[in-house]
């Protein structure tokens, strides 16, 4: 019976303390997203050049990997999709398989996962350095507000930035699939654009872009709150990053997984196709 106690007592203790922590994360969250809104009235919070260089940090920066990245996924989808659908149908129909996957689901979750390796990484290093290094404490002797100053241009880069970038791994992997499908698979390309406009609608598209916006949030965050509670010497950087880029990961995984049922919930009712 002791036993039970004290295995339900400890239970207890780690759900409690993985419940605060999402407490204190989500509370810096709504900070973070509060002053990125009010920094573009009020300049004194963050300076419009820190704003630009995040964004060329986040965005400019990031659309090499994007765009590479996105072709060779849809090359690969087409190489190994096409041989299967020539043995049930016709060949024609991979256009419509990948046009869907990647818009709807794949485009915005390995952007967000490549965004989260690149960017959400730098943001908990960034900031984690300057929390042992005590930059953080001296901003707030100065009176300035470390989340309104270091947190919100971040923040509002990524989520201007990653939309964007998933526009561009869209259409790189839209390219990539083309060339196969057509090149290698002797697809007419007439027939392989018609197939694309009859499995592919705006709202796949739209909706990928919004599960891109939610990811972005996830991501800058995490990362940036995990950046904020390291305590101690260097090596608590290297380590807070690691467990950023961990639980963005799994948090990825899992709002794909909630976004695609509410999807589906709304499909059912006709509000999207």
């Amino acid at each position: 019976m002791l036993i039970l106690t004290e295995s339900l007592t400890a239970v207890g203790s780690v759900i409690n303390a993985q419940l605060s922590a999402l407490g204190r994360t989500v509370r810096f969250g709504g900070s973070a997203a509060l002053y990125a809104a009010r920094g573009v009235i009020n300049r004194r919070i963050y300076p419009r050049h820190d704003l630009v260089v995040q964004i060329d940090y986040t965005g400019a920066r990031s659309t090499p990997i994007m765009i590479l990245t996105g072709f060779l996924v849809g090359m690969t989808l087409v190489a190994q999709t096409t041989p299967t659908l020539g043995r049930y149908g016709p060949q024609e129909l991979v256009a419509g398989v990948v046009g869907v996957s990647v818009l709807r689901t794949l485009g915005p979750v390995l952007a967000a996962i490549i965004f989260a390796g690149r960017v959400g990484a730098g943001f908990t290093a960034e900031l984690g350095t300057m929390k042992v290094g005590e930059e953080v404490q001296a901003l707030e002797t100065m009176g300035i507000d470390p989340i309104g100053y270091l947190v919100a241009p971040r923040f509002f880069a990524a989520v201007i930035m990653l939309p964007c970038l998933t526009i561009c791994f869209d259409a790189a992997a839209l390219i990539g699939g083309f060339i196969i499908g057509v090149y290698n698979f002797n697809i007419p390309p007439e027939d392989y654009l018609d197939v694309t406009k009859q499995f592919v609608y705006i709202s796949n598209f739209t909706f990928g872009v919004f599960k891109s916006a939610v990811f972005a949030v996830i991501i800058t965050v995490v990362c940036c709150y995990k950046g904020f509670t390291v305590q101690g010497s260097a090596m608590e950087v290297g380590r807070a990053t690691m467990q950023a880029i961990v639980v963005c990961l799994v948090s990825i995984i899992f709002t794909d997984f909630v976004l695609a049922l509410f999807y589906n919930i709304l499909a059912r009712y006709d509000i999207v196709q």
